[in-house]
C-alpha cells in the first residue's frame, strides 16, 4: 500500500526538483520508504508503506531485468498463488514480495494479467524494450489514480494536489462538477474531478502510454455486466456467499504486519469481525482489535450492537466519540488529504477511526465498504423493487412488501420519504423525463429550492446521467460503479491519511460476481435488505445483529451539532458562501439558513461549508 507518481516530458527536460516535491507530498501514503527513477523523458516515484515483505526487497520503483520498472500502489491478495503457478511456467523470483509477482504476471500475460488479479491496485509498467507504459486500476476502483495533460507533461498521481507540485498554474475548477456536489452530493460519477482538465482513471480501466509518439489510450477490461443470471435455489446461494465471503476475508487476512477492523455495528462491518474471529479461531491467528466511532446521543449511537459482536467475538474494542467542538480544527486537514470537498460529517466520524487505528499501531484494517451496492442495502433499492411489481402489475405483492419494510425498516435514511421511494417507482414506469422528475426533487430537497436556480439544478441532474430504473441488475451495476466511488474515495484518503491500509472484502471481485448472478429477491427479500447475507451467515452473527433492519453507517449527529452551534455555522456558511460568489447567491443562502432553524438539518449546508473550504486550501480560480 503505498503512493505513485509519473511524469513524461513531452518537451524540455524534466524539473526533477519539482517532480522531488510530487513524490514527497504524499509521504503520509508510504512513511516506510521512498524512491525516484529517471530515463530520458520519464520520471517514476514512489512513498512505500510496507504490508508485505518489509525487507528493502520491497523497494520501487521495482525493476525486474532489464526490461520492466514499476511503481504499484495496492496489494495483490492472491499473490502466493500466481506465485506458485508462474514458477511452474519456470519464472524465478528473489523477493517475497506481490510487487514482483504482478510484474512477472504482465510478463507472461501481458495486459490480460489484470484478469488474474484478485487485490486493489493502481500501477504503471514501464517496458524498456517496447517503450511503452501499461497503467491500471482494480475492477471497482478501490485504490485512485489520476492523470492530466498540461505544460507539456503527461502526469498519473495517487492524490490530485501532487499534480500542483510540478504544474506552475493554480488550479481551476470544474465548475459543473462542483455544482453537482453542491446541488445532489455527488462525486465521482465520471471521469471528470472538480479541477479542471484533471481526469480519474475509472476502476475495471486501463491506459496505455506510447512513449514514441506521446498517444495514449484508455480502454474498459472489466464490466460487471457480463455476468449472467444464475437461477440457483436461494439456499445454494446462501452456501456460496458464505463460501466466497469466508475466502475473501481470509484473503485479506495475508500481512507481515497487524491487522484491524472497523466497526461500526451494522451487518457488513459485524459479518467482517465475526468470520474474521472464526478464521483466527481455526488459524490460531493474531488477536483482533476492533475500533468503533460511537455518540452519547442514543439516535446516533450503535454501541448495543458493537458490543453484541465484542460478545461474540472476543475482540479488544477501542471506541472513539468525535466531537463537534474539533471538526472545524481537523476540517483543513480532512480537505487537503481529500483532495476534492467531501458530502457530510460523517466523513469525520471515519477519519476518528483511522486516527486512532495509528495510534494503538495498526497498519491494516478491514471495512465493510461495497456491500450495501450489491446487496440491496440501501432504501433507492425499494423504488427498484415497486417499479418492476407496477411495470408487471403486481400491485398486491409490492403493498405486502411495502408494508413489511414500513414495520421492519426503524430508522430511514435522511432525506428519502416514503413519498419519494413511491414516486421514484411510479416515474420510472412511466418513464418520465428527467426534467419532470427533476422538478420533483427541487420541490422536496429545501437546500435547492433555496440555493440555486431551477436552472443549475437540472443541469446538475444531467451530469449526474440520473436514470430511473425499473431493472434492478442494472441499478445494482450502476451502483457498484458510480455510487461506491466516492465512498472508496473517502475510505481511501482517510486511512491513508493516517498510513493505514484499509481493506474490503466485500469487493473481491469472485464474490460480487456471485451475489450480482443471484436473482434481485435473494438480496431484497420480502420486505428486508441483504437476505443472502442474513441466512448465509447465520450461523456467524449473532442473532441480534442479523435482524437488525435499522441502518446508520459512519453517521455523525450532524444536524444537533448546526442546530446547537448556530453563530459558528453561520459564520462559517457566509465566509464560504462567499467564496463561491457567482455559483451561488450569498444573501439567499444566509437568509434561508436564518429563517428556517428545521431545515439547517438539509446537508447542502455542510457542502456549501466544506466548498468554501476547499476552495480557499488548494487556491482554486472558480
Amino acid at each position: 500500500m503505498c503512493g505513485i507518481a509519473g511524469c513524461i516530458k513531452t518537451k524540455g527536460e524534466i524539473d526533477k526538483a519539482r517532480f522531488e516535491k510530487m513524490v514527497d507530498i504524499i509521504e503520509h501514503r508510504g512513511p516506510d520508504d521512498r524512491g525516484v527513477f529517471y530515463e530520458n523523458i520519464l520520471a517514476l516515484g514512489h512513498r512505500r508503506l510496507s504490508i508485505i515483505d518489509l525487507s528493502t526487497d520491497g523497494h520501487q520503483p521495482f525493476c525486474y531485468g532489464d526490461r520492466y520498472v514499476v511503481v504499484f500502489n495496492g496489494e495483490i491478495y492472491n499473490y502466493l498463488e500466481l506465485k506458485e503457478y508462474l514458477q511452474g511456467k519456470g519464472y524465478k523470483f528473489n523477493t517475497k514480495t506481490d510487487t514482483e509477482v504482478l510484474v512477472a504476471s504482465y510478463a507472461n500475460w501481458g495486459e490480460k494479467c489484470v484478469e488474474h488479479l484478485n487485490g486493489m491496485w493502481a500501477f504503471a509498467i514501464y517496458d524498456r524494450e517496447k517503450q511503452k507504459i501499461f497503467c491500471s486500476r482494480d475492477r471497482f476502483g478501490v485504490k485512485p489514480f489520476y492523470y492530466t495533460e498540461q505544460e507539456g507533461m503527461f502526469l498519473f498521481a495517487s492524490e490530485i494536489k501532487q499534480f500542483f507540485e510540478i504544474l506552475k498554474q493554480n488550479p481551476r475548477v470544474n465548475r459543473k462538477r462542483l455544482l453537482q456536489y453542491i446541488i445532489r452530493g455527488k462525486l465521482d460519477c465520471s471521469n471528470e474531478t472538480m479541477f479542471c482538465d484533471v481526469f480519474q482513471l475509472q476502476g475495471g480501466h486501463n491506459l496505455s502510454y506510447d512513449l514514441k509518439n506521446h498517444l495514449y489510450k484508455i480502454n474498459r477490461y472489466y464490466n460487471i455486466r457480463n455476468i449472467m443470471e444464475n437461477k440457483e435455489s436461494y439456499e445454494d446461494a446462501c452456501q456460496k456467499f458464505a463460501e466466497r465471503f469466508y475466502d475473501s476475508v481470509k484473503l485479506r487476512l495475508r500481512a507481515d504486519v497487524p491487522v484491524g477492523y472497523a466497526l461500526s455495528g451494522g451487518l457488513d462491518s459485524s459479518a467482517i469481525v465475526c468470520m474474521a474471529a472464526k478464521i483466527n479461531k481455526e488459524k490460531k491467528m493474531m488477536e483482533q482489535h476492533t475500533i468503533s466511532s460511537c455518540f452519547e446521543d442514543k439516535r446516533y449511537d450503535e454501541q448495543e450492537y458493537i458490543d453484541e459482536v465484542i460478545k461474540k467475538t472476543s475482540a479488544t474494542q477501542h471506541k472513539v466519540f468525535p466531537q463537534e467542538k474539533s471538526l472545524f480544527k481537523e476540517l483543513d486537514n480532512i480537505i487537503w488529504h481529500m483532495d476534492e470537498p467531501f458530502g457530510s460529517t460523517s466523513i469525520y466520524a471515519q477519519w476518528n477511526v483511522f486516527k486512532k487505528a495509528k495510534q494503538i499501531d495498526l497498519k491494516v484494517m478491514l471495512d465493510g465498504q461495497g456491500a450495501d451496492e450489491q446487496l440491496a442495502g440501501y432504501t433507492d433499492f425499494y423504488s427498484v423493487l415497486f417499479a418492476e411489481y407496477l411495470k408487471n402489475g403486481k400491485i398486491k405483492k409490492m403493498y405486502k412488501e411495502w408494508r413489511t419494510y414500513k414495520n421492519k425498516r426503524a430508522i430511514t435514511e435522511k432525506h428519502v420519504s416514503a413519498n419519494f421511494i413511491i414516486c421514484s417507482a411510479i416515474a420510472a414506469v412511466l418513464e418520465t423525463k428527467i426534467k419532470n422528475f427533476a422538478k420533483y426533487i427541487y420541490y422536496i430537497w429545501p437546500g435547492n429550492r433555496a440555493c440555486f436556480s431551477y436552472r443549475q439544478h437540472i443541469e446538475a441532474m444531467r451530469q449526474e446521467k440520473l436514470s430511473l430504473k425499473c431493472d434492478a441488475r442494472e441499478y445494482i451495476a450502476e451502483s457498484l460503479e458510480q455510487g461506491l466511488a466516492s465512498l472508496l474515495h473517502y475510505e481511501d484518503r482517510d486511512s491513508m491519511a493516517h498510513s493505514i491500509e484499509s481493506r474490503v472484502p466485500f469487493l473481491d471481485y469472485r464474490l460480487v460476481e456471485a451475489v450480482y448472478a443471484m436473482p434481485f429477491n435473494y438480496k431484497l427479500r420480502d420486505g428486508i435488505t441483504k437476505s443472502v447475507l442474513r441466512d448465509g451467515l447465520a450461523d456467524v452473527l449473532p442473532d441480534k445483529i442479523r435482524n437488525r433492519y435499522s441502518k446508520l453507517g459512519f453517521v455523525t449527529p450532524e444536524d444537533q451539532w448546526i442546530n446547537s452551534n448556530y453563530n459558528k455555522y453561520q459564520k462559517e456558511l457566509k465566509e464560504s458562501a462567499e467564496m463561491l460568489e457567482g455559483i451561488i447567491d450569498s444573501d439567499k443562502v444566509m437568509k434561508w439558513f436564518g429563517n428556517n432553524k428545521v431545515r439547517r438539518q438539509d446537508s447542502t449546508i455542510w457542502r456549501i461549508i466544506c466548498a468554501g473550504h476547499w476552495v480557499r486550501l488548494f487556491n482554486v480560480n472558480v
